[in-house]
Order: C-alpha cells, then structure tokens, then sequence
C-alpha cells in the first residue's frame, strides 16, 4: 500500500534504509519538527539595544 514506509516512518521516528539491488541507496528519516512559530526561535537569543524604530541622525553613503 502507497504511503505506509512514510507513515511508519512518521509515527515511529525510526529511518528506513532504501536500497537497490541489494545496495544502500538512500535513507528515508523523520524531518525535524520545530516546536513554536518561526518569529519565536530567536527569543532569549537576541537582545535588543536602543531605540530600533526611529529613524537614524545620519546620512547613509548611498543618500549622498
């Protein structure tokens, strides 16, 4: 049946070896779930210094 390498997969964490003619070829493994929502992987990482929203008192190069 399609699809129940992958589902075993899924549910079991364990990777199933792919082979041709009786030679490794690949490795079917569970792709790494990332808990919370990606704006969240950097909290605790990042610190923010000073006031990042107001506009700056210099001119940039590219403005010149």
């Amino acid at each position: 049946m399609p699809g129940t390498d992958v589902d075993e997969v899924a549910r079991t964490g364990r990777p199933i070896l792919i082979t041709k003619n009786g030679k490794p070829v690949t490795e079917l493994r569970a792709h790494p779930l990332h808990e919370g929502q990606p704006a969240g992987v950097w909290k605790g990482k990042v610190m923010i210094k000073g006031d990042i929203l107001s506009p700056l008192d210099v001119d940039w190069e590219a403005l010149q």
